[in-house]
């Protein structure tokens, strides 16, 4: 049975259909990622999960930016100095992360690295609602300057985070919602609770099959070789003498000496 998609995503999303295919379009994402993640760790046969941690990284994006980039309206946006593509649909900027190895709760989830790039992102989060001990707030989206590709994006775009717990074991926690950065340690405070992903059953399959050319001929349409011809000597036609199609079999040799 389909999980009906909350208001915010249908708002998001400009329509509840919308939204209900980008999120399920994300779950996929994720479970090909990690499909591709273990697969990569199994067939590297080593003891470390760098490489798991590598292509679980990388596929983080990737799998979710070519899973919604065909989505009617969905538009593929790279932030000046980030390497990847993110996807922007609707109203709505996806950014993924990985919040934890572990099965933890997604309300202990941060951002591990607030860099440049991460500032700008969170500069289409909402403001804050937790003021420090002073009363401030640390991080002010307004107060952010943005690179062109972000700039140019519309001001009523909305920072949607997908975050996820994962391992060399499994996908363990996916979710989406809306949070604002509260701080430069990377705490997030939740203003649209975040929602867990509803995720298939099973990875898209992936078939190893080379790919085929089509633009070649079969091997009996090829052209025909050319045989060339040995034309009688005119001796043997003034002779009469009868053609022959074979070389005439060679006598057998006694000994050595014969051949003398």
């Amino acid at each position: 049975m389909d999980i009906p998609v909350s208001a915010w995503a249908s708002d998001l999303f400009d329509d509840e259909k919308t939204a209900q295919l980008v999120r399920d379009r994300i779950g996929q994402a994720l479970v090909d990622m990690q499909a591709n993640a273990q697969a990569s760790h199994l067939e590297a046969d080593v003891s470390s999960t760098q490489v798991h941690g590598v292509a679980r990284y990388r596929g983080a994006y990737e799998r979710v930016s070519a899973a919604l980039e065909n989505i009617p309206g969905a538009e593929l946006v790279k932030p000046n100095g980030f390497q990847f593509e993110l996807v922007r649909v609707g109203n709505a900027l996806l950014y993924p992360f990985c919040f934890s190895k572990k099965d933890s709760s997604v309300r202990t989830a941060k951002i591990q690295n607030v860099w440049s790039v991460i500032r700008e992102l969170f500069a289409f989060a909402p403001p804050s609602q937790q003021a420090d001990i002073f009363g401030e707030y640390e991080f002010d989206p307004s107060s952010v300057e943005l690179g062109p590709k972000l700039a140019a994006l519309p001001k009523d775009t909305r920072l949607v985070l997908i975050p996820f717990a994962c391992n060399a074991a499994g996908l363990l926690k996916p979710y989406w919602g809306v949070a604002a950065l509260a701080n430069d340690s990377g705490s997030l405070d939740w203003i649209i609770d975040p929602e867990p992903l509803p995720l298939p059953a099973a990875p898209t399959l992936k078939l190893g099959i080379p790919q085929q050319k089509t633009n070649h001929s079969g091997f009996d349409e090829g052209e025909q070789p050319l045989v060339a011809l040995a034309p009688r000597p005119n001796a043997d036609r003034k002779l009469d003498v009868t053609p022959t199609t074979e070389a005439p079999p060679a006598k057998p040799l006694v000994n050595e000496d014969d051949e003398n």
